[in-house]
């Protein structure tokens, strides 16, 4: 697990080694059958919760970050996006208390970063972007806005 430090936070990451074709599989299951929905995503895709499959790679996160965390980490909710091009997502956090995890199934281009934000933007205005690679895992709190 590899640590990447940002103002006052730390950002891991970690690869998965795993099958990727068995995550294909399911994101193309999806793809098929799930609508959508529109939350933070500006274009692209994002999927409604997903409550099966990919057990693999959540079991591969939870142990991920069970390994830097000093509370015992359990999945809350699990999702899907997908952005090409110009679609991105607005920034936004997941709550106050907790870890986020970000996992990077294939990357088109290396202008394809997570950008970390100051927590106080209007008095400090810096931002720390990220560009994973395939398969990179990030993990981080999840009250840091991205």
């Amino acid at each position: 697990m590899k640590e990447i430090e940002l103002y006052r936070e730390v950002v891991y990451s970690n690869k998965y080694t795993g099958d990727t074709s068995i995550i294909d599989k399911h994101i193309e299951h999806l793809l098929l059958f799930d609508k959508g929905r529109t939350v933070s995503n500006i274009g692209g895709y994002q999927s409604n919760f997903i409550t099966f499959g990919f057990y693999d790679l959540i079991e591969f996160m939870v142990n991920s970050i069970n390994q830097v965390s000093s509370a015992k980490v359990k999945l809350n909710s699990f999702w899907l996006n997908i952005n090409k091009g110009t679609d991105s997502n607005n920034v936004h956090n997941h709550g106050q208390s907790g870890w986020s995890a970000v996992y990077y199934h294939k990357i088109c281009c290396d202008k394809s970063p997570i950008v970390f934000h100051h927590y106080v933007p209007a008095i400090k205005c810096t931002t720390w972007p990220i560009s994973p690679g395939n398969q990179e895992c990030l993990f981080f709190d999840m009250s840091v806005p991205h």
